[in-house]
């Protein structure tokens, strides 16, 4: 049996997430951000901006009359929230090593102090995911709750691949894991069992020393193929949460063929070649999923489920023939769906949902993305999915540059031409160093200027055309506009929603998402008196930051 040393305790989750039960859990979590955050006015104002619509539904619930059908459409929060697939798969690889490991929410930081005493006593290792983490302002303040003198920290995931080049660790952190999860474990569990005192990169590996903070880095595989990933086990989260979960999460891909200029996805993993894994493979975990476990829908979380295409029809043929019912959610490029065989192929398949990153209706703008798609072939795939009955959920991005209120008016019109089931609106960030658009000849191109902040999800910036201080406004005016007009589902406002929506809820939960936004008068003067409040602020401060940078 293994020594209490040698147990493992996983942190997975966000620290705010926008699906807060509590107001004043969600408060605290954001002082507690906020307290470490630097320059973070415009951080505050996008969350503001998110929070109003959010607040308005719920002021709407409270004067609706027992709607059967709104009322259910926000009683689904247990179909769309099974434990994080990080979660599953350090589960999977540590059970694999022989370690015994406890798991642990971040909300239980805050809300379950006894809690997280007697886990955090009961073992001395902690695998801290950053994934669903933003910055350093968010990472601090756990670590600084996770830390104890008998205790070591991993903190591995996808900001951790961000961080890894302009970041020197930190003294509560004993081992960035950088790259492959699954390449590194069986390091990190020799050097548990060697009592911390031995460790050692995987053959493709590497390590670095920083501070007192090591850097472990995974390498890349052999080859294009990711076959030989281990099937994250969803029986052991069945096990361990005491239930079975009817939508699991899966992953089939890493990085992407593309280069958006945004984009920062391609590199996450300390690699820049795209791997896959194979369309027999996928149909293999998913009838066992299916099977086995009774799984009625799997969430994709690849940043490209549909290239490459052959692959992506071998699938929907392997799903047709060997009777795998399921249902399934992806992210898509919106040239593939224009294709319309293609999206009657993956219907029959028992897709149900894919998410396109539109970004927006200008093709100008498309084309400063490099999105190498273009506004005729976003418009034909939203047709196909509305055609088909698959249900569409598009993001975009406001403020890129080139943005002016004449592309947003466009992108506005795209949307009333094409409309999509559900959209979400991001606002335009240079948080991410390294993404192309960070070169010297697209800043020179753009006129764009950034500044270096790794302790707020959204640095200051400006551009030819737009600033940081004024895009808030924008996305809030664009937002508002969506709803009023009954153009499309705000994806963040009907989130329990997204894998029980049906077609025929449109129209009601449409003039749902109407009444919230239009109605509230003492609600939406509040939130004007804080946005004036902020932009204040948030205009002095990216005036002073630029005049003092000389940039």
């Amino acid at each position: 049996m293994a020594a209490v040393s040698e147990k493992v305790l996983i942190v997975t989750g966000g620290l705010l997430t926008g699906k807060e039960s509590s107001f004043l859990l969600a408060a605290r979590k954001w002082w507690e951000q906020w307290r470490s955050a630097e320059a973070a006015w415009l951080d505050l104002k996008v969350k503001l901006v998110m929070a109003e619509p959010l607040l308005a539904a719920k002021l709407e619930m409270l004067r609706l009359p027992r709607h059967r059908q709104i009322r259910e459409t926000f009683q689904h929060r247990e179909n769309v929230e099974p434990p994080s697939l990080t979660e599953v798969v350090l589960a999977t690889l540590l059970h694999r090593a022989g370690l015994p490991y406890e798991r642990m929410e971040l909300d239980e930081l805050f809300s379950d102090p006894r809690g997280v005493e007697k886990k955090l006593a009961e073992t001395t290792c902690v695998f801290l995911s950053s994934t669903y983490l933003h910055d350093l302002s968010e990472i601090e303040p756990i670590l600084r709750r996770l830390k104890r003198p008998h205790n070591r920290i991993v903190l591995g995931g996808a900001l951790a691949g961000i961080l890894h080049s302009q970041w020197d660790g930190a003294p509560e952190v004993d081992v960035v894991a950088v790259g492959y999860g699954e390449m590194l474990v069986d390091s990190l569990a020799a050097w548990i069992r060697s009592d911390y005192r031995t460790l050692e990169p995987p053959a493709a590996g590497r390590l670095v020393r920083k501070g007192t903070t090591d850097f472990l880095y995974s390498g890349v595989p052999a080859d294009a193929s990711l076959d030989f990933l281990p099937t994250p086990d969803w029986s052991l989260a069945a096990r361990d949460h005491g239930t079975q979960f009817r939508m699991i999460y899966y992953e089939s891909v890493r990085g992407c063929p593309y280069r958006c200029n945004f984009c920062n996805y391609p590199y996450l993993f300390d690699d820049t070649k795209f791997r896959t894994k194979s369309a027999a493979k996928i149909a293999d975990d998913w009838e066992l999923y299916v099977k086995d476990l009774g799984v009625e829908t799997i969430t994709c979380l690849d940043s490209l489920f549909t290239m490459p295409r052959p692959r992506l029809k071998e699938l929907c043929r392997l799903l047709i023939q060997r009777n795998i019912r399921v249902q399934w959610v992806c992210y898509a490029r919106a040239d593939d769906l224009a294709d319309e065989e293609t999206v009657v192929l993956m219907k029959e398949a028992g897709a149900l949902q894919v998410q396109i990153g539109i970004e927006s209706g200008d093709a100008q703008l498309l084309d400063n993305m490099d999105k190498a798609c273009t506004v005729e072939a976003n418009a034909r795939a939203l047709r196909n999915c509305r055609k088909h009955g698959l249900t569409s959920l598009v993001s975009l991005i406001v403020g890129f540059p080139g943005e002016t209120p004449e592309t947003l008016d466009r992108t506005y019109r795209f949307l009333t031409e094409s409309p999509p089931d559900f959209y979400f609106l991001a606002t335009f960030s240079t948080r991410v160093a390294g993404v192309p658009l960070l070169r010297p000849e697209n800043r020179e191109r753009f006129g764009l200027r950034v500044m270096e902040n790794l302790r707020s999800m959204a640095p200051y910036w400006e551009h030819a055309t737009m600033s940081s201080a004024e895009v808030g406004n924008h996305v809030r005016a664009l937002d508002r506009r969506l709803m009023r007009d009954r153009i499309a589902l705000n994806a963040a406002l009907f989130y329990p929603a997204l894998l029980s929506f049906r077609p025929d809820q449109r129209d009601a939960l449409l003039d749902f998402q109407q009444r919230a936004a239009a109605g509230h008068p003492l609600l939406r003067r509040g939130f004007d008196l804080a946005n004036r409040w902020v932009d204040g602020r948030l205009r002095r401060a990216v005036a002073e930051h630029f005049v003092v940078a000389g940039a």
